[in-house]
Protein backbone atom coordinates (compact mmCIF):
# COMPACT_ATOMS: atom_id res chain seq x y z
CA UNK A 1 0.00 0.00 0.00
CA UNK A 2 1.39 3.51 -1.01
CA UNK A 3 0.49 6.80 0.80
CA UNK A 4 1.12 10.00 -0.04
CA UNK A 5 1.27 12.63 2.91
CA UNK A 6 2.59 15.88 3.94
CA UNK A 7 6.28 16.92 4.56
CA UNK A 8 5.59 17.63 8.05
CA UNK A 9 3.57 14.40 8.56
CA UNK A 10 6.07 12.21 7.30
CA UNK A 11 9.05 14.42 9.74
CA UNK A 12 6.75 13.05 12.60
CA UNK A 13 5.97 9.43 11.17
CA UNK A 14 9.87 8.97 10.92
CA UNK A 15 10.46 10.23 14.36
CA UNK A 16 8.00 7.54 16.08
CA UNK A 17 9.86 4.75 13.55
CA UNK A 18 12.90 6.10 15.28
CA UNK A 19 12.13 6.22 18.86
CA UNK A 20 11.94 4.13 21.99
CA UNK A 21 8.43 3.57 21.99
CA UNK A 22 8.69 1.84 18.66
CA UNK A 23 11.53 -0.48 19.66
CA UNK A 24 10.99 -0.60 23.21
CA UNK A 25 8.34 -3.29 23.68
CA UNK A 26 8.02 -6.04 26.93
CA UNK A 27 8.52 -9.42 25.74
CA UNK A 28 5.12 -10.95 27.48
CA UNK A 29 3.25 -8.00 24.88
CA UNK A 30 4.50 -10.48 22.00
CA UNK A 31 3.14 -14.04 21.37
CA UNK A 32 5.14 -16.62 19.11
CA UNK A 33 2.53 -15.28 16.46
CA UNK A 34 3.11 -11.56 16.70
CA UNK A 35 7.56 -11.85 16.72
CA UNK A 36 6.75 -13.41 13.41
CA UNK A 37 3.77 -11.09 12.47
CA UNK A 38 5.94 -7.93 13.72
CA UNK A 39 8.90 -8.87 11.23
CA UNK A 40 7.01 -9.28 8.61
CA UNK A 41 6.20 -5.64 8.64
CA UNK A 42 7.63 -3.11 6.23
CA UNK A 43 8.15 0.45 5.75
CA UNK A 44 9.78 2.16 3.09
CA UNK A 45 9.95 5.88 3.12
CA UNK A 46 10.65 8.58 -0.37
CA UNK A 47 10.44 12.25 -0.46
CA UNK A 48 6.81 12.08 0.92
CA UNK A 49 5.77 8.71 0.08
CA UNK A 50 5.36 5.81 2.78
CA UNK A 51 5.15 2.80 1.31
CA UNK A 52 3.81 -0.45 3.85
CA UNK A 53 3.01 -3.72 4.01
CA UNK A 54 2.28 -6.88 6.05
CA UNK A 55 0.48 -9.58 6.44
CA UNK A 56 -1.45 -10.19 9.94
CA UNK A 57 -3.72 -6.62 11.07
CA UNK A 58 -2.90 -5.63 7.74
CA UNK A 59 -6.37 -5.22 5.93
CA UNK A 60 -6.21 -2.18 4.42
CA UNK A 61 -9.17 -2.55 1.43
CA UNK A 62 -7.50 -1.97 -2.10
CA UNK A 63 -7.32 1.67 -3.45
CA UNK A 64 -9.17 2.62 -5.96
CA UNK A 65 -5.92 3.73 -8.20
CA UNK A 66 -6.14 0.85 -10.50
CA UNK A 67 -2.79 0.99 -11.48
CA UNK A 68 -1.70 1.38 -7.85
CA UNK A 69 -3.74 -0.96 -6.87
CA UNK A 70 -2.34 -3.73 -9.03
CA UNK A 71 1.41 -2.53 -8.53
CA UNK A 72 0.82 -3.60 -4.73
CA UNK A 73 -0.44 -6.64 -5.70
CA UNK A 74 2.05 -7.73 -8.21
CA UNK A 75 4.95 -6.68 -5.21
CA UNK A 76 2.94 -8.91 -2.60
CA UNK A 77 2.82 -12.02 -5.14
CA UNK A 78 6.51 -11.36 -6.55
CA UNK A 79 7.90 -11.39 -2.37
CA UNK A 80 5.46 -14.23 -1.53
CA UNK A 81 5.69 -16.70 -4.90
CA UNK A 82 3.76 -19.47 -2.33
CA UNK A 83 0.28 -17.53 -2.72
CA UNK A 84 0.62 -17.12 -6.02
CA UNK A 85 -0.95 -20.60 -6.87
CA UNK A 86 -3.85 -20.06 -4.69
CA UNK A 87 -4.44 -16.73 -5.96
CA UNK A 88 -5.00 -18.37 -9.13
CA UNK A 89 -6.83 -20.83 -7.76
CA UNK A 90 -9.42 -18.50 -6.59
CA UNK A 91 -9.45 -15.89 -9.74
CA UNK A 92 -10.71 -18.74 -11.90
CA UNK A 93 -13.04 -20.49 -9.38
CA UNK A 94 -11.20 -23.16 -8.26
CA UNK A 95 -11.60 -23.88 -4.16
CA UNK A 96 -9.53 -24.87 -2.00
CA UNK A 97 -10.99 -26.59 0.06
CA UNK A 98 -14.09 -29.51 -0.43
CA UNK A 99 -16.18 -26.99 1.79
CA UNK A 100 -17.95 -24.67 0.71
CA UNK A 101 -18.12 -21.41 2.27
CA UNK A 102 -19.27 -18.17 1.45
CA UNK A 103 -17.82 -14.83 0.62
CA UNK A 104 -18.56 -12.09 3.19
CA UNK A 105 -20.71 -10.58 0.66
CA UNK A 106 -22.35 -13.55 0.29
CA UNK A 107 -22.45 -14.23 4.31
CA UNK A 108 -23.26 -10.84 4.88
CA UNK A 109 -26.15 -10.80 3.27
CA UNK A 110 -27.61 -14.51 4.36
CA UNK A 111 -27.13 -12.67 8.18
CA UNK A 112 -28.81 -9.30 7.96
CA UNK A 113 -32.37 -11.01 6.08
CA UNK A 114 -32.31 -13.69 8.86
CA UNK A 115 -31.84 -16.60 6.43
CA UNK A 116 -32.21 -20.10 7.38
CA UNK A 117 -28.46 -20.67 6.18
CA UNK A 118 -26.79 -18.32 9.03
CA UNK A 119 -28.76 -20.29 11.67
CA UNK A 120 -31.61 -17.34 12.65
CA UNK A 121 -32.89 -18.73 15.57
CA UNK A 122 -35.25 -16.02 17.51
CA UNK A 123 -34.11 -16.30 21.38
CA UNK A 124 -34.29 -13.33 23.98
CA UNK A 125 -30.33 -14.95 24.34
CA UNK A 126 -29.62 -14.08 20.83
CA UNK A 127 -29.44 -10.80 17.60
CA UNK A 128 -32.78 -10.44 15.78
CA UNK A 129 -31.40 -9.27 13.06
CA UNK A 130 -34.73 -8.56 11.09
CA UNK A 131 -35.43 -6.23 13.95
CA UNK A 132 -31.58 -5.00 14.12
CA UNK A 133 -32.15 -3.79 10.25
CA UNK A 134 -34.58 -1.44 10.83
CA UNK A 135 -32.75 0.73 12.92
CA UNK A 136 -31.56 3.90 11.65
CA UNK A 137 -28.37 3.91 10.22
CA UNK A 138 -27.60 0.56 10.24
CA UNK A 139 -26.61 -0.90 6.36
CA UNK A 140 -28.94 -3.84 5.57
CA UNK A 141 -27.60 -4.55 2.53
CA UNK A 142 -23.94 -4.89 0.55
CA UNK A 143 -25.76 -2.82 -2.21
CA UNK A 144 -26.24 0.05 1.04
CA UNK A 145 -22.42 -0.70 2.10
CA UNK A 146 -21.30 0.18 -1.68
CA UNK A 147 -23.41 3.49 -1.95
CA UNK A 148 -23.02 4.45 1.74
CA UNK A 149 -18.72 3.20 2.82
CA UNK A 150 -17.94 7.26 4.08
CA UNK A 151 -14.55 6.41 2.18
CA UNK A 152 -15.79 5.35 -1.45
CA UNK A 153 -14.43 7.47 -3.25
CA UNK A 154 -10.88 6.84 -1.98
CA UNK A 155 -11.52 2.51 -1.10
CA UNK A 156 -12.67 -0.26 -2.57
CA UNK A 157 -15.41 -2.16 -0.30
CA UNK A 158 -13.23 -5.42 0.93
CA UNK A 159 -14.27 -8.19 2.90
CA UNK A 160 -12.45 -6.71 6.00
CA UNK A 161 -15.02 -3.84 5.49
CA UNK A 162 -17.71 -5.59 5.64
CA UNK A 163 -17.11 -7.25 8.22
CA UNK A 164 -16.52 -3.91 10.20
CA UNK A 165 -20.27 -3.04 8.91
CA UNK A 166 -21.04 -6.20 10.62
CA UNK A 167 -19.62 -4.87 14.11
CA UNK A 168 -20.80 -1.72 13.36
CA UNK A 169 -24.03 -2.69 12.79
CA UNK A 170 -24.44 -4.53 16.18
CA UNK A 171 -23.03 -1.98 17.69
CA UNK A 172 -24.92 1.04 17.02
CA UNK A 173 -27.81 -1.02 17.08
CA UNK A 174 -27.23 -1.66 20.99
CA UNK A 175 -26.03 1.66 22.29
CA UNK A 176 -25.98 5.38 21.03
CA UNK A 177 -22.38 6.14 19.09
CA UNK A 178 -23.17 9.48 18.62
CA UNK A 179 -22.72 9.55 22.41
CA UNK A 180 -19.41 7.84 22.82
CA UNK A 181 -17.11 10.40 23.80
CA UNK A 182 -14.06 8.19 24.34
CA UNK A 183 -13.11 5.01 22.32
CA UNK A 184 -10.49 2.48 23.18
CA UNK A 185 -9.73 -0.34 20.63
CA UNK A 186 -7.19 -2.62 21.97
CA UNK A 187 -5.19 -3.97 19.14
CA UNK A 188 -7.35 -2.14 16.27
CA UNK A 189 -4.93 -3.44 13.25
CA UNK A 190 -4.81 -0.83 10.55
CA UNK A 191 -7.73 0.86 12.33
CA UNK A 192 -10.98 -0.33 9.85
CA UNK A 193 -13.53 0.01 13.09
CA UNK A 194 -11.64 3.31 14.27
CA UNK A 195 -12.60 4.90 11.12
CA UNK A 196 -15.91 4.21 10.52
CA UNK A 197 -16.64 5.23 14.54
CA UNK A 198 -14.96 8.49 14.31
CA UNK A 199 -16.69 8.91 10.49
CA UNK A 200 -20.03 8.15 12.08
CA UNK A 201 -19.53 10.57 14.83
CA UNK A 202 -15.91 12.56 15.20
CA UNK A 203 -17.17 14.16 17.86
CA UNK A 204 -15.15 11.84 20.03
CA UNK A 205 -11.59 10.90 21.18
CA UNK A 206 -10.25 7.58 19.77
CA UNK A 207 -7.82 5.50 21.56
CA UNK A 208 -5.68 2.95 20.03
CA UNK A 209 -3.22 0.48 21.95
CA UNK A 210 -1.21 -2.04 19.59
CA UNK A 211 1.78 -3.17 19.05
CA UNK A 212 3.95 -0.53 17.36
CA UNK A 213 4.53 -2.08 13.96
CA UNK A 214 0.91 -2.52 13.54
CA UNK A 215 0.12 1.01 15.09
CA UNK A 216 2.48 2.10 11.90
CA UNK A 217 -0.10 1.04 9.50
CA UNK A 218 -3.37 2.56 11.36
CA UNK A 219 -1.25 6.10 11.63
CA UNK A 220 -0.76 6.42 7.95
CA UNK A 221 -4.40 4.89 7.42
CA UNK A 222 -5.97 6.92 9.82
CA UNK A 223 -3.72 10.30 8.18
CA UNK A 224 -5.03 9.12 5.11
CA UNK A 225 -8.40 8.71 5.48
CA UNK A 226 -8.64 11.61 7.96
CA UNK A 227 -5.83 14.67 6.92
CA UNK A 228 -7.38 16.92 9.44
CA UNK A 229 -7.81 14.83 12.36
CA UNK A 230 -5.62 15.45 15.45
CA UNK A 231 -2.90 12.67 15.97
CA UNK A 232 -1.19 11.87 18.66
CA UNK A 233 1.61 9.29 18.27
CA UNK A 234 3.24 6.99 20.95
CA UNK A 235 6.21 9.04 21.20
CA UNK A 236 4.32 12.54 21.55
CA UNK A 237 2.48 11.67 25.01
CA UNK A 238 5.15 13.43 27.37
CA UNK A 239 4.06 16.80 25.73
CA UNK A 240 0.47 16.28 27.21
CA UNK A 241 -0.30 17.18 30.04
CA UNK A 242 -4.48 17.25 30.91
CA UNK A 243 -5.15 13.85 29.36
CA UNK A 244 -6.33 12.81 25.59
CA UNK A 245 -9.48 15.58 25.38
CA UNK A 246 -8.14 17.50 22.87
CA UNK A 247 -7.45 14.75 20.26
CA UNK A 248 -9.15 12.86 17.51
CA UNK A 249 -6.96 9.76 17.57
CA UNK A 250 -4.32 8.64 20.13
CA UNK A 251 -2.23 6.06 19.58
CA UNK A 252 0.18 4.39 22.38
CA UNK A 253 1.96 1.31 22.61
CA UNK A 254 1.14 -1.78 25.38
CA UNK A 255 2.95 -0.19 28.30
CA UNK A 256 1.70 3.16 27.83
CA UNK A 257 -1.41 1.93 28.95
CA UNK A 258 -1.20 3.60 32.35
CA UNK A 259 -2.13 6.77 30.94
CA UNK A 260 -5.46 6.18 29.83
CA UNK A 261 -7.18 7.59 32.73
CA UNK A 262 -9.47 5.89 35.32
CA UNK A 263 -13.39 5.87 34.45
CA UNK A 264 -12.57 7.40 31.06
CA UNK A 265 -13.85 5.43 28.76
CA UNK A 266 -17.50 5.21 27.00
CA UNK A 267 -16.76 1.80 24.91
CA UNK A 268 -13.78 -0.37 24.92
CA UNK A 269 -13.59 -2.91 21.75
CA UNK A 270 -10.98 -5.76 20.60
CA UNK A 271 -11.62 -7.41 17.75
CA UNK A 272 -9.91 -10.60 16.63
CA UNK A 273 -6.52 -9.99 18.82
CA UNK A 274 -7.32 -11.54 22.14
CA UNK A 275 -6.59 -14.73 20.66
CA UNK A 276 -3.03 -13.85 19.17
CA UNK A 277 -1.39 -12.74 22.46
CA UNK A 278 -0.12 -13.83 25.37
CA UNK A 279 -2.02 -15.00 28.81
CA UNK A 280 -0.53 -12.52 30.40
CA UNK A 281 -1.19 -9.49 28.09
CA UNK A 282 -5.03 -10.64 28.02
CA UNK A 283 -4.98 -10.68 31.78
CA UNK A 284 -3.52 -7.32 31.53
CA UNK A 285 -6.18 -5.36 28.99
CA UNK A 286 -8.92 -7.01 31.12
CA UNK A 287 -7.97 -5.39 34.22
CA UNK A 288 -7.57 -2.11 31.94
CA UNK A 289 -10.44 -2.31 30.64
CA UNK A 290 -12.78 -2.53 34.01
CA UNK A 291 -9.92 0.58 35.29
CA UNK A 292 -10.79 2.57 32.54
CA UNK A 293 -14.45 1.91 31.31
CA UNK A 294 -16.76 4.40 33.21
CA UNK A 295 -19.46 2.66 35.32
CA UNK A 296 -23.12 1.87 32.65
CA UNK A 297 -20.10 1.98 29.59
CA UNK A 298 -19.69 -0.84 27.13
CA UNK A 299 -17.23 -3.73 26.24
CA UNK A 300 -17.34 -5.22 23.24
CA UNK A 301 -15.14 -8.37 21.42
CA UNK A 302 -15.18 -10.53 18.87
CA UNK A 303 -12.10 -13.60 18.78
CA UNK A 304 -11.63 -17.02 17.56
CA UNK A 305 -13.45 -19.80 20.44
CA UNK A 306 -10.03 -21.11 20.78
CA UNK A 307 -7.06 -20.13 19.18
CA UNK A 308 -2.72 -21.47 20.05
CA UNK A 309 -0.92 -17.95 19.28
CA UNK A 310 2.04 -19.92 17.03
CA UNK A 311 4.85 -19.13 14.48
CA UNK A 312 4.50 -19.81 10.61
CA UNK A 313 6.66 -23.30 11.28
CA UNK A 314 3.79 -24.82 13.94
CA UNK A 315 2.85 -27.41 11.65
CA UNK A 316 6.28 -29.18 11.87
CA UNK A 317 7.91 -27.99 15.23
CA UNK A 318 5.43 -28.08 18.51
CA UNK A 319 4.91 -25.28 20.21
CA UNK A 320 4.76 -23.83 23.70
CA UNK A 321 2.52 -21.52 23.51
CA UNK A 322 -0.74 -22.64 25.37
CA UNK A 323 -4.07 -22.21 23.80
CA UNK A 324 -6.30 -19.09 23.97
CA UNK A 325 -10.28 -19.96 24.59
CA UNK A 326 -12.71 -17.04 24.56
CA UNK A 327 -14.53 -18.80 27.41
CA UNK A 328 -11.85 -18.88 29.62
CA UNK A 329 -10.77 -15.08 29.34
CA UNK A 330 -10.62 -13.01 32.38
CA UNK A 331 -14.25 -11.67 32.21
CA UNK A 332 -15.79 -9.74 35.38
CA UNK A 333 -19.22 -11.90 35.12
CA UNK A 334 -20.09 -11.23 39.01
CA UNK A 335 -20.46 -7.75 38.41
CA UNK A 336 -20.66 -6.79 34.45
CA UNK A 337 -23.84 -7.24 32.65
CA UNK A 338 -23.66 -9.51 29.55
CA UNK A 339 -26.11 -8.47 26.67
CA UNK A 340 -24.59 -10.28 23.64
CA UNK A 341 -22.92 -13.41 23.75
CA UNK A 342 -23.31 -15.63 20.95
CA UNK A 343 -20.93 -18.08 18.26
CA UNK A 344 -20.24 -15.00 15.10
CA UNK A 345 -22.77 -15.86 12.36
CA UNK A 346 -20.97 -13.91 9.82
CA UNK A 347 -17.84 -15.97 10.29
CA UNK A 348 -19.60 -19.74 10.72
CA UNK A 349 -20.29 -18.95 6.63
CA UNK A 350 -16.82 -17.69 5.71
CA UNK A 351 -14.49 -19.97 7.26
CA UNK A 352 -13.83 -23.08 9.62
CA UNK A 353 -12.87 -21.85 13.05
CA UNK A 354 -15.75 -20.07 14.67
CA UNK A 355 -15.49 -17.25 16.96
CA UNK A 356 -17.75 -15.79 19.74
CA UNK A 357 -19.40 -12.25 20.13
CA UNK A 358 -19.94 -10.78 23.46
CA UNK A 359 -21.11 -7.45 24.99
CA UNK A 360 -21.24 -5.90 28.28
CA UNK A 361 -21.92 -3.45 29.96
CA UNK A 362 -19.58 -2.48 32.84
CA UNK A 363 -20.86 -2.35 36.19
CA UNK A 364 -18.68 -0.73 39.19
Amino acid sequence: MIFELSTEFIKRYRKFLSSKEYRDIDSHSKSDYWKHHSDAVDISISGNTVTVGGESGFYIPSNKNLLKNSRDKILKLIENPSKLIPYIKRKIGISESEIKLLSYFEAFEKVMNQDTLADPDLSSFRINFLNLKEKPEIESSIENIQNNYFAKDKYNVSPHIVRTYYFFNILHAYLDITRTKTILEIGAGNGNLLSFLYSFSNDTTIIDVDLPETLSHAILYISDLFPKAKLLLPNETESVLHGFDNYDFVFLIPKQSHLIKNDSIDLAINIASFQEMTHRQIEEYFELIQRCAKNESHFFTYNRVEKIPCGPDSFKKETSEPPNRFSEYPWNSKTNKTLIYEICRLTRLVQLDNAYIRLEQIKK
